[in-house]
């Protein structure tokens, strides 16, 4: 299964780029004053930093901490961001399958496309779902759906053609043990996850 294995593609999706403004002031320093305030997406671009360890030590923990700030505010990608943590675990970052589940969901359901085929892995793969086939094709088809769509605004194709080709690998584990009733349920699941999951 990929899903252990998978980074954080959408993470290169970053808005920022660290270096000095015309006042000298680092951007850095004014991303962690905006994060400290309670803006979610400087809290956000924080937890990448930390995730990275480019311009500040590598920290999960502090990740994890800045990532669910701005996911209880809403912000889907730090959602689906904390959801990978919380459901592989990683140094300073417990694994709890139900948050990571929980989060990826929240994410999912506004039609992140990562986080669509994530929940269709967690149905096959059934660590902690119980394997679920149907929810699995459905999940995965909405994914590669949205991601052929290039709804999220993907700066580089090959981000939408890597999610797509997540969740194909996904879809073609999933037919070699379907049904031919089974299936026909899956693909109507999945129109209804397409209709209303799709990007906002």
């Amino acid at each position: 299964m990929r899903l252990v294995s998978c980074s954080l593609i959408l993470l290169l999706l970053a808005g920022f780029a660290l270096g000095q403004t015309e006042s000298g002031k680092c951007d850095l320093q004014q991303v962690a004053i905006d994060a400290a305030l309670g803006e979610a997406e400087a809290q956000y671009n924080l937890g990448v930093e930390f995730f990275r360890g480019r311009c500040v030590p590598k920290d999960y923990g502090k990740a994890a901490n800045l990532w669910q700030k701005a996911s209880d505010a809403g912000h889907t990608v730090a959602s689906n961001n904390l959801g990978f943590l919380k459901y592989n675990g990683r140094p300073g970052v417990d694994r709890d399958y139900a948050e990571g589940i929980r989060r990826w969901r929240f994410a999912a359901e506004r039609g992140f496309t990562e986080s669509q085929v994530h929940l269709a892995e967690a149905y096959l793969d059934g660590k902690f779902l119980p394997s679920d086939l149907i929810e699995a094709y459905a999940w995965a088809k909405a994914g590669k759906h949205n991601a052929s769509r290039s709804g999220e605004g993907f700066d580089d194709p090959k981000l939408a053609e890597e999610l797509a080709k997540m969740a194909d690998d996904v879809l073609v584990d999933i037919g070699r043990k379907l049904t031919v009733d089974e299936r026909a349920k899956a693909e109507k699941k999945a129109a209804e996850y397409i209709r209303k999951f799709g990007p906002q």
